[in-house]
């Protein structure tokens, strides 16, 4: 018998809590990453935060003890990681970025969570109820609503990059759901970070050399130490919690919880930047809080229904193990 709702809401396993705290890492992450930009150039900044990001993890790595590394089966995967996320997911971002407008580009970022979910659905065979898909709706439209989808949205050129890089990004999440139980959680991070550093210094080299970026020559301890942080916390910190999580918990779940980025977002901009919320805004988040519950108070009461005792709820706190929901396929990445 399932759980009432109150009890899977005041009890969420230590994995949804590494999902809620991965979003607010990324969400946050822009307030933090909005004033680095005023000394740093975007793609140059990237470089800085994956390499921050990349020696913590492996600092972490070799403390902990590195152990066996990666066959060369799992190498290729984890190569494969780092290419779709980091490397091509904000290359191609960014690249659309200076082609389109903030609004279209924070609109189509917003899909994620659903072309993800549809990914797993269809490649990972993971069902979702009437219940489910209501919310991914809600959720939908409190993206719309959040991202100002009421104000227009006009087609520009360097809106079919960025939908590429939006796909790259959900991608990750299907096939990092293929790859986490099979290499723990550090492990992947870091060599996923050390293959989308390298991945990504060729274009950044490009912009150097056309002369589209500039090294940087005059910039302030400061603009370093924020650049360094947003990478260990927006990039390392989200990143290794994310793929901690998703061994856990199903596809479906962990990219529903990604729609919660923005609503972290604009509440760290209120907060730190004292940027004001419209009403408009605030209602777009709530609808996007109420589908997030409701999705995965919905999938947690399914998997205990189905005896997946390994993907939902405290029985996920019990260790690694991976059992499946009836009709789902292992979800590594």
């Amino acid at each position: 018998m399932n759980p009432p709702l109150s009890a899977r809401l005041a009890r969420p396993s230590r994995h949804q809590a590494a999902l809620l705290t991965a979003a607010l890492f990324w969400g946050s992450s822009a307030t933090f990453t909005k004033s680095a930009l005023d000394a740093l150039p975007p793609l140059t900044l990237l470089v800085v935060q994956l390499a921050s990001a990349t020696a913590v993890l492996w600092a972490a790595l070799l403390v902990r003890g590195g152990g066996r590394p990666p066959g060369r089966r799992w190498l290729a995967r984890l190569g494969l990681l780092g290419l779709l996320e980091p490397a091509l997911a904000y290359a191609f971002f960014t690249f659309g970025l200076t082609r389109t407008t903030a609004s279209n580009a924070s609109l189509l970022s917003g899909l994620e969570s659903f072309f993800a979910i549809g990914m797993a659905c269809l490649f990972l065979r993971e069902r979702l109820t009437g219940r489910a898909c209501a919310a991914l709706v809600l959720a939908l439209a409190g993206v719309a609503t959040l991202e100002g989808l009421g104000s227009g949205f006009a087609p520009h050129a360097g809106d079919g990059l960025v939908l590429v890089g939006v796909l790259c990004a959900a991608a990750y999440v299907m096939l990092a759901a293929r790859t986490a139980e099979h290499v723990d959680a550090l492990t992947m991070t870091a060599y996923q970070f050390t293959f989308g550093l390298l991945f990504t210094l060729p274009f950044a080299a490009a912009r150097w050399a056309d002369g589209s970026e500039s090294l940087p020559a005059h910039v302030t301890a400061g603009a370093w130490t924020e650049a360094g942080l947003s990478g260990v916390v927006g990039y390392a910190g989200s990143f290794l919690l994310y793929n901690y999580a998703i061994k856990a918990v199903r596809a479906t779940t962990a990219a529903m919880v990604l729609n919660l980025i923005p609503v972290f977002g604009i509440a760290c901009a209120g907060v730190v930047l004292g940027e004001r919320l419209t009403g408009v805004q605030v209602a777009g988040a709530a609808l996007i809080v109420g589908a997030v519950v409701v999705f995965s108070t919905t999938e947690a009461g399914d998997a205990a229904e189905a005896g997946d005792t390994g993907k939902a709820g405290d029985a996920g706190d019990g260790g690694d193990a991976g059992g499946l929901p009836a009709g789902a396929s292992a979800r590594q990445q």
